[in-house]
């Protein structure tokens, strides 16, 4: 039998891009064409181009194809019953795939039963796990919930094989088959006229085509490769590796925008050295990311994307948490896998809750260990210092009212009265000034950093914005945060 990709193709040329874009056609599915289809796997033989083309125009069936080991498309199933079934959700998806450069989808009702198919084309071929980890990775780091039911993704993370066997990738439908349903959708989730089959399908390919042409690939090789490196939990970089990409991204930093089209590859720059280099966390890198945008050079000049620069700096902070770890750190990842829609829609909670709900996880697991270790400070202004460096929260965070209970009560704090708080803690808020207790035979003891001849153990910058100063000792700090005798300047 001959090679499947030297089989003669149909003669219609819309047939011919259908084969040419699907080309896999080994354990292809059928089923009859109704509302609960019965699919079915074809396992002895792969299908030949021609027949797939005829299976496709024929209205009474339908079919659907695997991928291969490259493939230059991924697709996201949204069930009509998911929680991520209404355009808000579908403009969160896509805010999300634009970290890793993709900027074009094309959206399609895949059936009567009113589910959605999301397409991702591509340009050229790519390695099919590793688009499939990392479109998985950049969805949960937005804390969206793949499942069954609500989000899935093709091609999947499939499992590895045991020796000497193979497994396939799990199949999917074809788009616009006639009388199947399946039709394309404008922005706001509505069907547009074109409807199914030959027609659908023309206008479909010539969407595919400026999306493909649209997508970023340079940056979807690099998030590739970075979650190749998430799935193995390599840490360990040599000392001239990890000094260069310091240097990269500060250069990037100096210089801002210079053009248009800069603005995601800039938010991820700044995300990744806040994350990386300056150890920011949840609320606090997220801030970091805005404020170093505000003051880049260009911003204003070059930035397209000023009206909704809050939102993607939160979108770039959570992503670029969820894919780097700061530097020292061990690489965590977060995934679950849930069996049914019931118990995925019961996981499955809003963004902003979930960030509030781990800053306080933080924060009582910092009291505690700093209660456990005989560290914790007498005085609120150390104590909130110490306590926020240790979880990586902002004090603006730890000072929220629903959060003062885990470090600030009465049973825990030292005072009885609240504290007001601002932008920069003063010293006020601490305990009142005692006089200093003589030791050693009747003198004070002098702190090392301020004898003669002696230099300071440790210097932070006065501006926790201020990216771009070189890394060298009198800028930040050299020591760790436990040992430090200066207060962690909030980001």
């Amino acid at each position: 039998m001959n090679h499947p990709l030297h089989e003669p193709r149909p003669a219609d040329p819309l047939g011919q891009r259908l084969c040419e874009i699907f080309p896999y056609l080994w354990q292809v599915i059928v089923a009859e064409n109704q509302v609960l289809p019965d699919w079915k796997t074809a396992t002895k033989y792969p299908l030949r181009p021609r027949t797939l083309w005829a299976k496709w125009q024929d209205s009474a069936q339908l079919v659907g194809v695997r991928f291969k080991d490259l493939t230059r498309y991924a697709l996201l199933d949204i069930d009509a019953n998911s929680l991520y079934h209404q355009p808000s959700s579908i403009r969160e998806i896509r805010y999300a795939l634009e970290t890793i450069g993709i900027s074009r989808t094309i959206l399609i009702r895949s059936s009567f039963s009113g589910g959605f198919h999301l397409y991702i084309p591509l340009p050229v071929e790519v390695p099919t796990f590793g688009l499939a980890t990392t479109i998985k990775q950049t969805l949960e780091a937005q804390g969206l919930a793949i499942a069954p039911g609500q989000l899935e993704i093709f091609p999947n993370c499939k499992a590895y094989a045991v020796p000497g066997s193979f497994t396939q990738y799990n199949a999917h439908r074809l788009p616009l088959q006639p009388s199947s349903g399946s039709c394309l959708l404008d922005g706001d989730c509505q069907v547009e006229p074109l409807g199914d089959g030959y027609n659908g399908l023309r206008e479909f390919f010539q969407r595919w085509d400026v999306a493909a042409d649209c997508q970023d690939l340079e940056l979807l090789r690099e998030a590739i490769a970075q979650s190749r490196l998430n799935r193995s939990k390599r840490k360990k970089k040599t000392r001239t590796i990890v000094a260069e990409w310091e240097a990269d991204l500060k250069r990037e930093l100096e210089e801002g925008w210079t053009d248009h089209g800069q603005t995601n590859h800039l938010l991820k720059v700044i995300a990744c050295h806040g994350h990386v280099f300056l150890q920011y966390k949840g609320d606090a890198l997220a801030e970091y990311v805005l404020s170093a945008a505000l003051n880049a050079p260009g911003f204003e000049e070059w930035c397209g994307h000023q009206e909704d620069i809050v939102h993607r700096a939160n979108t770039w902070a959570t992503a670029v948490e969820g894919y780097y770890w700061c530097l020292g750190d061990n690489p965590l990842r977060d995934g679950h896998i849930y069996a049914t829609q019931e118990e995925a829609a019961n996981t499955v909670v809003p963004f902003n809750v979930r960030r509030a709900q781990d800053s306080r996880e933080r924060i009582k697991n910092a009291f505690a260990a700093l209660e456990s270790e005989g560290r914790l400070p007498a005085g609120v202004t150390d104590r909130a210092n110490e306590i926020a460096a240790k979880a990586g929260v902002s004090l603006r965070t730890l000072y929220k009212e629903e959060n003062k209970d885990l470090w600030k009560s009465e049973s825990r704090s030292v005072i009885s009265c609240p504290a007001t708080v601002s932008g920069d803690l003063e010293e006020k808020n601490g305990d009142p000034p005692r006089s200093p207790e003589s030791s050693n035979g009747g003198k004070l003891p002098t702190s090392k950093g301020l004898m003669k001849g002696s230099k300071p153990e440790c210097c932070f910058t006065q501006n926790p914005f201020q990216i771009a100063l070189p890394t060298q000792k009198g800028f930040f700090c050299n020591e760790s945060l436990t040992d430090c005798e200066h207060p962690h300047p909030p980001p």
